[in-house]
């Protein structure tokens, strides 16, 4: 059984696989060493030049210094300001934690917001209604939360936005098809047929060995890229703000989720793991269904494509479950998103989960009948 998995996984590493994941790799290179300070112009570099300034600072927003700095979110830019290093110092940390304060303010408000709709439903007697049973689940989660604070957390917003964004979901949805579109198809152009049709091992346990095969490639995979974008951002400085909460800045100001930075980090690595198996075993029932290669290729990347398509009502609402758009982990949990589950609210994470463990279910029954259907005709 090991033999015919490294066997396997031997055909599926081939030259253009491994240049796509060092393309990709060096992609997310340059695109980090596009955020790294140069010169005074990051509250990261402040952060290296200040730390006891920024250190006398972290945590809950202070309301009379964010009141006092406020009239710096009016100006421009600080990081593009011109001056002594001591003055940008300054106003870049002035700034930020006027920004800070203006989003604990808006979550606060939003709060108040939620309460003030929840009371009105009670009023008209509409607690049996989904809408009152999702602010009241909206508002029971963010109570447990903190307010944004003050925290040095953009090299996390930056890993962020690109393991689990677009830029993510193509690089690894991209290579993952590349490598799995020929899983099944491939045997046609190998005259693997025959072999496979008198194989003592049976059918049904060379489908198992390549799908295996395909699990490793793409659980390594995942967990490379995921591994080398977190050196690559917080390396080079030490990892400061891992412990911020998620909520701490404006890719996450409204996730209702208690976590820190690197919990959120493990969290997308986790469902980024579980969309890509999911694409996994698509890709390999397109692959159990075609003969050829190019074939199998062209649909499984138009399933990379196809969540970019908005499409209006129930089936918009059916991509967002799809397994290349679950793989932009981040829209899980960056901010509350609930569905309409038989009048109770479900969040997008755990239905994700659900959606995603039938789909797989449905598609391990699907692919041995297809190979097996394919190789008789």
């Amino acid at each position: 059984m090991k033999r015919l998995v490294r066997f396997e996984l031997r055909k599926i590493l081939i030259r253009r696989v491994w240049v796509a994941m060092l393309a990709c790799l060096a992609i997310t290179l340059i695109f980090f060493m596009e955020y790294y300070p140069s010169g005074m112009n990051s509250i990261l570099a402040v952060n290296k030049a200040k730390p006891e300034l920024i250190a006398a600072h972290l945590g809950p927003v202070r309301a009379d210094l964010a009141e006092r700095y406020a009239p710096s979110l009016k100006l421009e830019r600080a990081e593009d300001s011109i001056g002594t290093d001591e003055e940008k110092i300054e106003r870049i940390f002035q700034q930020k934690y006027a920004s800070a304060g203006y989003r604990a303010n808006l979550f606060n408000s939003g709060l108040n917001e939620l309460r003030a709709q929840k009371m009105q439903l009670e009023s008209k007697g509409e607690k049996e209604t989904y809408v009152y049973k999702d602010i009241n689940k909206k508002l029971t989660m963010m109570e447990r939360l903190d307010p944004p604070g003050f925290y040095v957390t953009s090299s996390w917003e930056n890993l962020f936005l690109l393991i689990s964004d677009n830029p993510g979901m193509l690089f690894i949805g991209l290579v993952l098809v590349l490598a799995l579109a020929p899983l099944y198809a491939g045997e046609a152009s190998y005259r693997m047929d025959a072999l496979i049709l008198s194989s003592r091992y049976g059918r049904r346990k060379i489908v198992a060995v390549k799908l295996m095969a395909g699990l490793i490639f793409t659980v390594g995979w995942v967990t490379a890229f995921y591994g080398v974008c977190i050196l690559l951002c917080c390396l080079p400085f030490g990892f400061v703000g891992w412990d911020a909460p998620l909520n701490s800045y404006y890719l996450f100001g409204d996730s209702p989720y208690a976590m820190t930075q690197l919990q959120g980090f493990f969290l997308q690595y986790a469902i980024a793991l579980m969309g890509a198996c999911g694409l996994l075993l698509l890709t390999a029932l397109i692959s159990a269904a075609f003969r050829s290669s190019l074939t199998s290729l062209g649909f499984a990347v138009a399933m990379i494509i196809l969540p970019f398509i908005t499409l209006p009502g129930v089936l918009g609402k059916m991509l967002l479950l799809f397994p290349s758009k679950i793989l932009a982990s981040r829209m899980l949990i960056e901010s509350y998103k609930s569905f309409n589950l038989f009048n109770v609210p479900v969040l997008y994470l755990p239905l994700s989960i659900i959606f995603t463990v039938i789909l797989g279910i449905v598609a391990l029954a699907l692919i041995p009948r297809a190979f097996e259907r394919r190789l008789k005709v």
